[in-house]
């Protein structure tokens, strides 16, 4: 059959039309067919500025096609278009039973083929399937709605009351889950309702639900999806009948990994003994790990459930012991007050601390600091190079690494391209990928440039990625002079290293020579202003004028970066090429609404920083609106080191406002150098290591303690600026969250701890949730000797009243 006979009308037609044909037939039109969809579906600018596949219809209909005469195993499968269910059913009827599996499997996820392939299931035409994308196919499907409540939809749909006992036992993931879906649907939409309705009418088995309940919760699903079928467990109301007979499978949940399953369980128990059926020593057995666990509230209810126990079976006190002796141990004053009253013994005097003092470090003004710590470990042979290609490739957030990479390979000229063969395939791979960050695309583009491909030009890049492409580019255009390469961890360059290097290349390219300028240190700069009186070549003077030699007249990019390296500090590197530096800018901090109605942290300077109507760096894009490709701000993050506090405040602001478990590890970035050559943090400095201390995402929580553990070692950070960073996060803060990890660092430094919490507290609101967490952590630190507290915060506690944790921690404090 010709193809333009086959692939006319709608798709089902389509379809009809290739069964008919033999598998010989169909095979002989498969390059055609591969052919047609690929020029069909290519994505064009179909009129200016609007974009789309060349010939949908054709594409589709060529995908159908397609669908009967590829092999099962042809990865090509699960990108084609498919018109409906029914098509699906049809293609996988014409099947072997083995393709058709094969086939199932692949489709499975989409969403026009789970009710097909179930059908097919159902019919006995396919083997069963019961892979996480099956289950999951059960949640889009409650998900369509269809005007019905969902318990009235499990009647009516084939087997949906069988299969539903298998999925109830399977976690899920994402929003394949029923504690994902529940929450966001109406009340007849949930499961929990459907199933509660179920076991009303005898649909469902509700002793056997019950008990599935428990299983599950016996499994340590995660914490939001356990608690689902905790709530369901409540919903379905046990009688104290079945509850007693559930009550060893409560007692043991005590033991439970998650705290508000340990909760359910012990508040279980208390109703089996309201009731008065509870198995006295069964519960003290397990009530232990309810006691010492996370969590002040479960364990005084456990307390109080050992209590009654011990009160009316003496014979049965030193097993309620062993739970009181568990309590002795917890986290919270008040349980463990709790447990020693019950015991009669006297608490363990707190270890005391060795008072010592923590002064508020000054940073030392620019020329003074010392910066040159650590020299970068240059790669100098074709293997080392390809080992730190490797490592790039494998974790790009290695900037250090990076600059020493693009100075190696100016001293490699044999043998690179050998040594870089089996890293081809990966940077292949990864400068293929659509939407790969930036970073990663730069080092495969070098890989492969370096290897001896031809390879374009990396894409356009913004912010603190332009110093990197343009070095990249310049390498790969053989035009990179090594002038500007840095010598030190950071991106600093030694002064003396740059003179020397101009007194070899005195014609250095103006872009090479601006980037060297944006990163000399301070260190050795008298030294190599004595060295600079030997210059000649166009750059003499301002490089002279740049380590502190005579004014210059020029008002050109380079001399705006000898401006931004001889004054750092100024707000205006155009007024200091005038002599007028003006006074260094100081630095704020605020938590508020952004401009689209977010709440941002916002770490600003004042004045605001000009910029020079110039480029530092770079080369002109040539588009409808020209951009430089280049250091268009003066400050841009890493495109000099002196921008280290604008990386800083940067990757706080990212931070607070992307708090989420798996992100762009940006703290990478920033945090790291307080670890490897410790420094006075400036004000984004300590704010970033106060916001890290705050975010539920573990990585840069990490960091941000051992960055803090780091500089008070070394008196390097101040506690009260730590305080009075947190407090400008305010209500932000979660003070349960916070407590913790200040307790860690009150390990090894109490006194600091005390005196940022002492700073820390009267910036906060009395009715701040969970604030009884930090006054319970400051009571503490004081009982233990580590100081006292100021007049200020003695007057803000002052506020509490009641028997609330706060009122009793706040209480404690006072006195």
């Amino acid at each position: 059959m010709h193809l333009d006979a086959l692939l006319t009308g709608h798709p089902s037609e389509v379809l009809t039309r290739t069964l008919e044909l033999s598998r010989a037939e169909r095979k002989a039109l498969l390059p055609e067919l591969m052919a047609t969809f690929k020029d069909s579906s290519e994505f064009v600018e179909i009129e200016p500025n609007t974009y789309g596949a060349r010939n949908p219809q054709k594409g589709q209909q060529a995908a159908t096609a397609l669908w009967a005469v590829l092999p099962a195993s042809e990865p090509l499968l699960r990108r084609l278009w498919i018109a409906s269910p029914t098509i699906l059913e049809r293609v996988l009827q014409d099947r072997s039973l083995a393709e058709r599996k094969t086939i199932a499997l692949r489709m499975i996820g989409h969403r026009t083929a789970w009710e097909a392939i179930r059908r097919m299931i159902l019919d006995g035409d396919l083997e069963p399937i019961r892979t996480p994308e099956y289950h999951a196919g059960w949640f889009r499907w409650a998900g369509r709605f269809g005007g019905k409540p969902l318990a009235e939809r499990l009647r009516t749909e084939p087997e949906a009351l069988t299969e539903l006992w298998e999925l109830l036992e399977v976690e899920g993931n994402g929003d394949a889950s029923f504690a994902a879906f529940d929450k966001y649907v109406r009340d007849e939409d949930k499961w929990s309702t459907a199933l509660l309705e179920l076991t009303k009418t005898g649909d469902v088995d509700r002793t056997r639900l019950l008990e599935l309940t428990l299983d599950v919760l016996a499994r340590d699903f995660a914490a939001f999806r356990a608690q689902w079928y905790a709530a369901l467990h409540e919903t379905l109301a046990p009688t104290p009948d079945e509850r007693a007979a559930a009550q060893t499978r409560y007692a043991r949940l005590c033991g439970s990994g998650l705290p508000r399953t340990v909760s359910f369980a012990v508040k279980a128990l208390s109703l089996v003994d309201k009731q008065g059926n509870l198995d006295d020593e069964v519960a003290l057995q397990h009530l232990p790990a309810a006691a010492a666990g996370r969590g002040a509230a479960t364990a005084k209810l456990a307390l109080k459930l050992t209590t009654r126990i011990a009160d009316r079976r003496p014979e049965l006190t030193d097993l309620a012991n062993e739970v009181f002796e568990a309590a002795l141990t917890h986290e919270a004053s008040d349980v463990r007050a709790l447990a020693t009253a019950r015991l009669g013994v006297t608490p363990e005097a707190p270890t005391a601390v060795d008072v010592t003092d923590y002064p508020e470090p000054v940073r030392p003004p620019w020329e003074q600091r010392t910066t040159l710590t650590i020299p970068l470990d240059i790669p100098d042979t074709p293997a080392a190079i390809a080992e730190a290609l490797s490592s790039l490739l494998a974790d790009p957030d290695q900037a250090d690494l990076f600059l020493a990479v693009l100075d190696g390979v100016h001293r490699v000229t044999e043998g690179l391209q050998d040594a870089l063969k089996p890293l081809v395939k990966r940077a292949t791979k990864i400068a293929g990928e659509k939407y790969a960050a930036a970073v990663p695309k730069l080092v495969a583009t070098l890989v492969l440039g370096l290897s001896g491909r031809d390879v374009a030009h990396p894409s356009q890049v913004d912010g603190w990625r332009r110093p990197l492409h343009h070095r990249v580019t310049a390498l790969l255009e053989g035009t990179a002079c090594p002038v500007s390469a840095a010598t030190h961890r950071g991106g600093w360059l030694d002064p003396v290293v740059f003179v020397t290097r101009m007194l070899e290349h005195p014609e250095a390219r103006e872009d090479d020579v601006a980037d060297a300028l944006l990163r000399l240190a301070p260190d050795t700069r008298p030294e190599a202003l004595s060295l600079a009186s030997e210059l000649n070549g166009p750059h003499a003077d301002t490089i002279r004028y740049a380590l502190g030699g005579p004014a210059i007249e020029d008002t050109g990019w380079v001399a705006l970066a000898a401006a931004r390296a001889r004054h750092p500090e100024s707000a205006d590197p155009a007024a200091a090429l005038r002599g007028d530096p003006g006074q260094p800018f100081t630095w704020t901090a605020k938590v508020g609404a952004n401009e689209y109605g977010l709440i941002s942290l916002d770490i600003g300077e004042t004045p605001e920083i000009v910029s020079p109507k110039a480029p530092w760096l770079g080369i002109l894009f040539d588009d409808p609106d020209p951009q430089w490709l280049g250091f268009t701000d003066c400050h841009e993050a890493v495109a000099s080191p002196y921008d280290r506090d604008y990386l800083e405040a940067g990757v706080a602001g990212n931070l607070f406002f992307n708090d989420i478990e798996v992100g762009y590890p940006v703290e990478k970035a920033a945090l790291p150098p307080f670890l490897d050559s410790p420094s006075v943090p400036g004000y984004p400095g300590t704010m970033l290591i106060a916001t890290t201390l705050v975010l539920k995402r573990p990585a840069a929580a990490q960091l941000g303690t051992d960055a803090a553990l780091t500089l008070l070692d070394r008196r390097m950070l101040g506690p009260r600026a730590l305080g009075e960073a947190l407090g400008v996060l305010g209500s932000n803060l979660i003070p349960t969250r916070l407590a913790p990890r200040l307790s860690v660092i009150a390990n090894e430094h109490p006194v600091a701890i005390l005196s940022a919490l002492d700073t820390l507290l009267p910036k906060l609101e009395h009715a701040h949730r969970g604030v009884f967490a930090l006054l319970e952590l400051a009571a503490d630190l004081v009982d233990r000797g580590a100081g006292t507290i100021s007049t200020e915060t003695k007057d803000w506690l002052t506020a509490f009243k009641g028997s609330s944790k706060a009122a009793k921690a706040a209480s404690r404090l006072s006195h």
